[in-house]
């Protein structure tokens, strides 16, 4: 079958199955599909007037199946427009799926590079396949896949999701892979986005992070370069991030320091976008190991909220919500300056049903001896404070559906405001403190929307200020 008829007969199935979605646990404001199955973020790229997302898709069901791409753009993040599947697996080398990679712009042309999968002899072969347009939403493959079919020495069969950058007038391809209990990341340099040369191993693992590294992202902040693995092989598992050098001509990268990238459990294969004056990052919000209970309701998966990466002063990684999601917020349900001795202040009751909730704790350190202090949201979503290791955490272990567990981060210390701002969607969370990488973000399924918050001090004074905003549902 061609490749546009499959594509026309993926369409069809997913407007079929949206037909058949409920919309218990739907989410107001993330990016989700608008039916089966979603994982990974693809091709993260600005291009004509728009930031354009391509996704891991299964378009036949709610579970994993074979991959193609989804497709969406937006303007402004808040409204999002889907467009028609860009990849389908028509051809003999990607028969098994059509895996992650990333997009470029090169004149005037989009090129989406993704990772070819099929079987052969019970073996999974992956290669690294392009497809291109000049429209940004009808893709042909090119006719010279694969573009490279075999692994270097010190990689292995688990070759794949090609991250494509341009550095000095020259094409770089980081792929994942791994080799005696390694996670590495491959480099590839290429003159025209056709031919490409390897380079040898950029990055690898030290032996603790992971024996293969997935989804791999490279690219300049401020005057250093950040890379971004999503291992597998570790337990919990956890997307790590390092900061350091860049040798482009031997093709290495030297990490300075390492970090987890969210301590969240439902964080994974996070992209961030080419060709804008922002580093934006977005991440597949669910998890392998988790529960879904959407999938009864003939959907799974979604993306986080959009993050703007930076560096600090001290070029420790810092991340934030975007500044442009504030334009989500519709009402302020409750605002008020807060003065806790030991007691608990229930607040007005809302409902995530309709409409989603952002709350903004802002904390006077110097006024505040509190050893604990937060908000509960009901059925087990509790966000709380521990000043003593001055930690931010996240509990869920009562929560009925979901990951059960408590999440924390560290916050940088000799602060005299914290802020803590917290997104709660129909069935997510997500939180951002003040610290290195200091965020939390997991799936919880309140069996209820109605949530009563409450805000608690334990051990002393809290003072503080809170606002509720809730948030607008959006197409």
């Amino acid at each position: 079958m061609s490749h546009e008829r499959m594509l026309r007969r993926a369409d069809l199935r997913v407007a079929e199955g949206a037909a058949k979605v409920t919309d218990t646990f739907r989410l107001h404001y993330h990016l989700m599909p608008p039916a089966h199955w979603m994982n990974d973020p693809n091709g993260l790229v600005y291009f004509q007037g728009y930031y354009h997302v391509f996704y891991q898709h299964h378009p036949y069901g709610p579970q994993w199946g074979p991959m193609h791409w989804g497709h969406a753009r937006t303007k402004d993040f808040i409204t999002w427009e889907h467009l028609p599947m860009a990849l389908a697996p028509s051809e003999d080398y990607d028969a098994g799926g059509c895996f992650s990679g990333s997009a470029v712009e090169k004149d005037g042309v989009l090129h989406l590079f993704y990772t070819g999968v099929r079987e052969e002899g019970g073996k999974l072969i992956q290669v690294q396949c392009l497809a291109t347009s000049r429209d940004g939403i009808r893709f042909r493959k090119d006719h010279r896949n694969p573009l490279i079919t075999n692994f270097p020495p010190e990689g292995s069969v688990d070759f794949r999701d090609p991250k494509v950058w341009q550095h000095g007038g020259k094409w770089y391809m980081a792929l994942g892979s791994g080799n005696d209990g390694r996670g590495k990341v491959l480099l590839y340099r290429s003159n025209d986005l056709s031919q490409w040369d390897y380079m040898g191993v950029a990055a690898e693992s030290d032996g603790t992070q992971g024996t293969i590294w997935e989804c791999p992202d490279l690219f300049p902040l401020g005057d250093k370069h950040v890379l971004l693995v999503s291992p597998m092989g570790t337990e919990p598992r956890r997307v790590l991030y390092a900061v350091g050098e860049m040798d482009y001509e031997v093709g290495k990268f030297q990490a300075e320091t390492w970090g987890e990238l969210d301590k969240g459990p439902d964080f994974y294969a996070p992209q961030t976008f080419f060709g804008t004056d922002r580093r934006i990052m977005l991440a597949w919000m669910q998890s392998w190991e988790g529960e879904i209970p959407s999938q009864k309701h003939n959907w799974a998966g979604a993306l986080t909220l959009p993050r703007e990466l930076m560096l600090d002063s001290a070029r420790r990684l810092q991340i934030r919500p975007l500044p442009e999601l504030k334009r989500l917020r519709a009402d302020l349900a409750f605002a008020s300056d807060l003065v806790l001795q030991g007691e608990t202040r229930i607040l007005p009751s809302c409902s995530l049903q309709e409409r989603g909730l952002e709350a903004v704790l802002r904390v006077d350190l110097a006024g505040t001896s509190a050893a604990q202090f937060g908000i509960a949201f009901g059925e087990g979503i509790r966000v709380g404070v521990a000043k003593g290791d001055w930690r931010v955490y996240l509990d869920t272990t009562r929560a009925s559906r979901g990951h059960r567990g408590r999440y924390s981060c560290k916050l940088s210390s000799g602060q005299e405001k914290l802020e803590i701002r917290i997104f709660l969607d129909r069935s997510s969370v997500e939180l951002f403190g003040a610290g290195e990488a200091a965020c939390l973000t997991a799936r919880v399924y309140p069996s209820s929307p109605e949530l009563v918050p409450q805000v608690f001090a334990r051990g002393g004074v809290l003072k503080a200020s809170l606002e509720l905003w809730s948030l607008s549902k959006r197409g």
